[in-house]
Protein backbone atom coordinates (compact mmCIF):
# COMPACT_ATOMS: atom_id res chain seq x y z
CA UNK A 1 0.00 0.00 0.00
CA UNK A 2 1.54 3.63 -0.96
CA UNK A 3 1.72 6.28 1.45
CA UNK A 4 -1.46 8.11 2.04
CA UNK A 5 -0.21 12.03 2.66
CA UNK A 6 2.93 13.76 1.61
CA UNK A 7 3.94 16.81 3.94
CA UNK A 8 6.23 19.16 1.95
CA UNK A 9 8.78 21.17 3.70
CA UNK A 10 10.28 23.84 1.75
CA UNK A 11 13.07 25.36 3.33
CA UNK A 12 15.26 28.32 3.12
CA UNK A 13 17.17 29.81 5.80
CA UNK A 14 15.16 27.76 8.28
CA UNK A 15 17.71 27.48 10.67
CA UNK A 16 14.96 29.56 13.49
CA UNK A 17 12.17 27.53 13.06
CA UNK A 18 12.36 24.16 10.91
CA UNK A 19 13.06 21.91 13.70
CA UNK A 20 9.32 22.90 15.72
CA UNK A 21 7.90 22.35 11.96
CA UNK A 22 9.20 19.40 11.79
CA UNK A 23 8.25 18.45 15.24
CA UNK A 24 4.44 19.72 14.56
CA UNK A 25 4.33 17.51 11.30
CA UNK A 26 6.07 14.24 13.15
CA UNK A 27 3.85 14.76 16.11
CA UNK A 28 0.39 13.75 13.49
CA UNK A 29 -1.77 10.59 14.14
CA UNK A 30 -4.17 8.44 12.50
CA UNK A 31 -2.79 8.38 9.20
CA UNK A 32 0.17 7.12 7.03
CA UNK A 33 2.42 9.86 5.94
CA UNK A 34 5.81 10.71 4.65
CA UNK A 35 7.59 14.17 4.93
CA UNK A 36 9.54 15.53 2.32
CA UNK A 37 12.03 18.41 3.06
CA UNK A 38 13.91 20.43 0.10
CA UNK A 39 16.57 22.75 1.53
CA UNK A 40 16.35 25.51 -1.46
CA UNK A 41 20.69 26.40 -0.79
CA UNK A 42 20.34 27.96 2.33
CA UNK A 43 23.91 29.41 3.31
CA UNK A 44 22.76 29.26 7.27
CA UNK A 45 22.65 26.38 9.89
CA UNK A 46 19.62 24.66 7.92
CA UNK A 47 21.44 21.86 6.40
CA UNK A 48 23.21 21.53 9.57
CA UNK A 49 19.62 21.22 11.72
CA UNK A 50 18.12 18.62 9.13
CA UNK A 51 20.93 16.27 9.08
CA UNK A 52 20.14 15.59 13.01
CA UNK A 53 16.78 14.39 11.95
CA UNK A 54 16.51 10.63 12.62
CA UNK A 55 12.92 9.48 11.22
CA UNK A 56 12.75 6.78 8.83
CA UNK A 57 9.11 9.09 7.41
CA UNK A 58 11.41 12.20 6.39
CA UNK A 59 13.39 12.51 2.61
CA UNK A 60 15.94 15.68 3.30
CA UNK A 61 16.88 16.58 -0.45
CA UNK A 62 19.08 19.67 -1.00
CA UNK A 63 19.14 22.04 -3.84
CA UNK A 64 22.71 22.88 -5.94
CA UNK A 65 21.09 26.01 -6.49
CA UNK A 66 18.18 28.08 -5.21
CA UNK A 67 15.40 27.65 -7.94
CA UNK A 68 13.22 30.30 -6.34
CA UNK A 69 9.87 30.06 -3.77
CA UNK A 70 7.47 28.37 -6.63
CA UNK A 71 10.29 26.39 -7.68
CA UNK A 72 11.07 24.68 -4.19
CA UNK A 73 7.54 24.31 -3.98
CA UNK A 74 7.56 22.24 -7.06
CA UNK A 75 10.21 20.19 -6.42
CA UNK A 76 9.03 19.24 -3.53
CA UNK A 77 5.49 17.96 -4.58
CA UNK A 78 7.32 16.44 -7.35
CA UNK A 79 9.79 14.50 -5.33
CA UNK A 80 6.77 13.10 -2.84
CA UNK A 81 4.71 9.68 -3.66
CA UNK A 82 1.22 10.03 -1.39
CA UNK A 83 -2.22 10.38 -2.83
CA UNK A 84 -2.54 13.55 -0.89
CA UNK A 85 -0.14 16.56 -0.37
CA UNK A 86 0.25 18.78 2.16
CA UNK A 87 2.46 21.50 1.78
CA UNK A 88 3.83 23.23 5.17
CA UNK A 89 6.26 25.89 4.77
CA UNK A 90 9.28 25.96 7.29
CA UNK A 91 8.06 28.23 9.81
CA UNK A 92 4.46 27.22 9.78
CA UNK A 93 3.09 24.35 12.39
CA UNK A 94 0.49 21.65 11.57
CA UNK A 95 -1.55 21.57 15.49
CA UNK A 96 -2.69 17.83 16.21
CA UNK A 97 -5.26 16.31 14.12
CA UNK A 98 -4.50 18.17 11.23
CA UNK A 99 -3.30 15.07 8.64
CA UNK A 100 -5.57 12.65 9.68
CA UNK A 101 -9.03 14.84 10.02
CA UNK A 102 -8.27 16.44 6.68
CA UNK A 103 -6.75 13.09 4.75
CA UNK A 104 -10.55 11.59 5.91
CA UNK A 105 -12.69 14.24 4.18
CA UNK A 106 -10.41 13.61 0.57
CA UNK A 107 -10.83 9.77 1.18
CA UNK A 108 -14.54 9.95 2.01
CA UNK A 109 -15.54 12.12 -0.59
CA UNK A 110 -13.73 11.47 -4.26
CA UNK A 111 -15.29 15.17 -5.35
CA UNK A 112 -13.92 17.28 -2.82
CA UNK A 113 -10.43 18.78 -4.54
CA UNK A 114 -9.18 20.48 -1.35
CA UNK A 115 -9.88 20.90 2.15
CA UNK A 116 -9.00 23.74 4.17
CA UNK A 117 -9.02 24.69 7.79
CA UNK A 118 -9.07 27.94 9.93
CA UNK A 119 -5.86 28.53 10.83
CA UNK A 120 -4.11 31.10 13.60
CA UNK A 121 -1.68 33.42 12.92
CA UNK A 122 2.02 34.30 15.16
CA UNK A 123 3.97 36.88 15.11
CA UNK A 124 7.42 37.66 15.45
CA UNK A 125 6.80 38.90 19.20
CA UNK A 126 5.41 35.30 19.48
CA UNK A 127 1.85 36.72 20.02
CA UNK A 128 -0.67 33.65 18.93
CA UNK A 129 -3.94 35.14 17.59
CA UNK A 130 -7.38 33.44 17.79
CA UNK A 131 -9.11 31.26 14.87
CA UNK A 132 -9.34 32.98 11.66
CA UNK A 133 -9.98 32.56 7.85
CA UNK A 134 -12.84 30.53 5.31
CA UNK A 135 -15.96 33.15 6.56
CA UNK A 136 -18.75 32.06 4.52
CA UNK A 137 -16.92 29.02 3.14
CA UNK A 138 -17.16 26.69 5.77
CA UNK A 139 -18.45 23.04 4.42
CA UNK A 140 -18.86 21.98 1.23
CA UNK A 141 -18.58 24.67 -1.66
CA UNK A 142 -18.42 25.09 -4.88
CA UNK A 143 -15.19 26.08 -6.94
CA UNK A 144 -17.45 29.22 -8.26
CA UNK A 145 -18.49 30.41 -4.65
CA UNK A 146 -14.18 30.76 -3.94
CA UNK A 147 -13.91 32.53 -7.02
CA UNK A 148 -16.57 35.36 -5.93
CA UNK A 149 -15.30 35.59 -2.72
CA UNK A 150 -12.18 36.07 -3.74
CA UNK A 151 -13.54 38.92 -6.77
CA UNK A 152 -15.59 40.66 -3.94
CA UNK A 153 -12.86 41.01 -0.84
CA UNK A 154 -9.31 40.82 -2.78
CA UNK A 155 -7.98 38.44 0.14
CA UNK A 156 -7.18 34.77 -0.66
CA UNK A 157 -10.42 33.04 1.04
CA UNK A 158 -8.81 29.62 1.07
CA UNK A 159 -5.97 30.61 2.83
CA UNK A 160 -2.00 29.75 2.92
CA UNK A 161 -0.66 26.13 2.23
CA UNK A 162 -0.20 24.51 5.57
CA UNK A 163 -4.23 24.56 6.34
CA UNK A 164 -4.47 22.79 2.65
CA UNK A 165 -4.74 19.35 2.05
CA UNK A 166 -5.38 18.57 -2.01
CA UNK A 167 -4.96 15.27 -4.45
CA UNK A 168 -1.95 14.78 -6.04
CA UNK A 169 -3.44 13.34 -9.35
CA UNK A 170 -5.58 16.58 -9.65
CA UNK A 171 -2.11 18.94 -8.75
CA UNK A 172 -0.46 16.84 -11.66
CA UNK A 173 -3.77 17.71 -13.86
CA UNK A 174 -3.18 21.17 -13.16
CA UNK A 175 0.19 21.43 -14.31
CA UNK A 176 1.71 22.23 -10.79
CA UNK A 177 2.04 24.59 -8.70
CA UNK A 178 1.14 28.21 -10.25
CA UNK A 179 5.00 30.12 -10.85
CA UNK A 180 4.24 33.06 -12.93
CA UNK A 181 2.39 34.74 -9.60
CA UNK A 182 4.62 34.20 -7.30
CA UNK A 183 2.81 36.01 -4.39
CA UNK A 184 -0.75 35.01 -5.22
CA UNK A 185 0.56 31.19 -6.37
CA UNK A 186 -1.60 29.54 -4.01
CA UNK A 187 -4.95 30.90 -4.21
CA UNK A 188 -3.71 30.56 -7.96
CA UNK A 189 -3.07 26.88 -7.55
CA UNK A 190 -6.14 26.21 -5.30
CA UNK A 191 -8.37 27.99 -7.93
CA UNK A 192 -7.17 25.69 -10.32
CA UNK A 193 -7.69 22.40 -8.13
CA UNK A 194 -11.13 23.84 -7.99
CA UNK A 195 -11.64 22.82 -11.39
CA UNK A 196 -11.67 19.61 -10.34
CA UNK A 197 -13.98 19.50 -7.63
CA UNK A 198 -15.51 21.58 -4.44
CA UNK A 199 -14.04 22.44 -1.55
CA UNK A 200 -14.44 21.53 2.17
CA UNK A 201 -13.81 24.18 4.78
CA UNK A 202 -13.27 23.28 8.31
CA UNK A 203 -14.20 25.23 11.62
CA UNK A 204 -11.76 23.99 13.80
CA UNK A 205 -8.06 25.35 13.28
CA UNK A 206 -5.50 22.75 12.16
CA UNK A 207 -2.50 25.03 11.02
CA UNK A 208 -0.44 28.24 12.47
CA UNK A 209 0.74 30.63 9.81
CA UNK A 210 3.97 32.82 11.07
CA UNK A 211 3.78 36.23 9.51
CA UNK A 212 7.59 38.04 9.66
CA UNK A 213 8.24 41.58 9.09
CA UNK A 214 10.99 40.92 6.56
CA UNK A 215 8.33 39.85 4.31
CA UNK A 216 6.42 42.42 3.78
CA UNK A 217 9.03 45.52 2.88
CA UNK A 218 7.14 48.36 0.61
CA UNK A 219 8.80 46.61 -2.29
CA UNK A 220 7.48 43.20 -1.91
CA UNK A 221 3.84 44.75 -1.02
CA UNK A 222 4.10 46.31 -4.79
CA UNK A 223 4.62 43.47 -6.37
CA UNK A 224 2.05 41.27 -4.37
CA UNK A 225 -0.93 44.33 -5.06
CA UNK A 226 0.22 44.11 -8.92
CA UNK A 227 0.36 40.03 -9.00
CA UNK A 228 -3.11 39.95 -7.28
CA UNK A 229 -4.53 42.46 -9.64
CA UNK A 230 -3.02 40.05 -12.52
CA UNK A 231 -5.04 36.95 -10.72
CA UNK A 232 -8.42 39.18 -10.20
CA UNK A 233 -8.62 39.81 -14.53
CA UNK A 234 -7.88 35.72 -14.73
CA UNK A 235 -10.39 34.93 -12.50
CA UNK A 236 -13.11 37.59 -13.90
CA UNK A 237 -12.13 36.25 -17.32
CA UNK A 238 -12.88 32.63 -16.40
CA UNK A 239 -15.92 31.07 -17.76
CA UNK A 240 -15.76 28.06 -15.72
CA UNK A 241 -16.33 30.64 -12.68
CA UNK A 242 -19.26 32.72 -14.64
CA UNK A 243 -19.07 35.84 -12.76
CA UNK A 244 -21.64 38.45 -13.06
CA UNK A 245 -21.74 42.04 -13.87
CA UNK A 246 -22.34 42.78 -9.94
CA UNK A 247 -19.13 40.88 -8.37
CA UNK A 248 -17.35 42.56 -11.53
CA UNK A 249 -18.07 46.02 -10.09
CA UNK A 250 -17.04 44.91 -6.27
CA UNK A 251 -13.98 43.16 -7.63
CA UNK A 252 -13.00 46.97 -9.02
CA UNK A 253 -13.21 48.25 -5.45
CA UNK A 254 -11.93 45.31 -3.41
CA UNK A 255 -9.08 44.66 -4.13
CA UNK A 256 -7.25 48.54 -3.26
CA UNK A 257 -9.43 48.63 -0.15
CA UNK A 258 -8.22 45.38 1.12
CA UNK A 259 -4.96 46.48 0.21
CA UNK A 260 -5.47 49.92 1.95
CA UNK A 261 -6.77 47.96 5.18
CA UNK A 262 -3.75 45.53 5.22
CA UNK A 263 -1.22 48.04 5.14
CA UNK A 264 -2.80 49.91 8.46
CA UNK A 265 -3.53 46.17 10.05
CA UNK A 266 0.48 45.24 8.98
CA UNK A 267 1.55 48.47 10.88
CA UNK A 268 -0.67 47.59 14.02
CA UNK A 269 1.20 43.56 13.63
CA UNK A 270 4.55 45.34 13.34
CA UNK A 271 4.38 47.81 16.31
CA UNK A 272 6.43 47.90 19.41
CA UNK A 273 5.32 44.43 21.59
CA UNK A 274 2.61 45.41 24.13
CA UNK A 275 3.89 45.11 27.42
CA UNK A 276 0.73 42.36 28.01
CA UNK A 277 -1.12 40.30 25.78
CA UNK A 278 -3.97 41.64 24.05
CA UNK A 279 -6.80 40.10 24.81
CA UNK A 280 -8.25 37.42 23.18
CA UNK A 281 -4.24 36.38 21.98
CA UNK A 282 -1.79 34.50 23.57
CA UNK A 283 1.81 33.93 24.00
CA UNK A 284 3.22 31.38 21.64
CA UNK A 285 4.66 28.12 22.76
CA UNK A 286 7.98 27.35 23.01
CA UNK A 287 10.66 26.00 19.91
CA UNK A 288 10.85 22.37 20.96
CA UNK A 289 14.66 21.31 21.04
Amino acid sequence: MGTTVSVCVPVYQGERYVRQTLHSVLDQEGVDFEVVVVDNASTDRTKEILATVDDPRVRVLHNEVNVGLTGNFRRAVEASTGEFVKICCADDLLLPGCLAVQAQVLNENPDIAVVAARRRFVDDHGILTPPAGLRGLLGRRRGREVARRYACTGINPVGEPAGVMFRRRDYDAVGGWNEDLPYPSDLATWLALLHHGDLYGQAAPYAVFRIGRAAHSQTHEEQNYRENRELMRRVLADDAWSLGGGTRTVSQVALPVTWALWRLRRRWMFRTPPAETPPGAQPFFQART
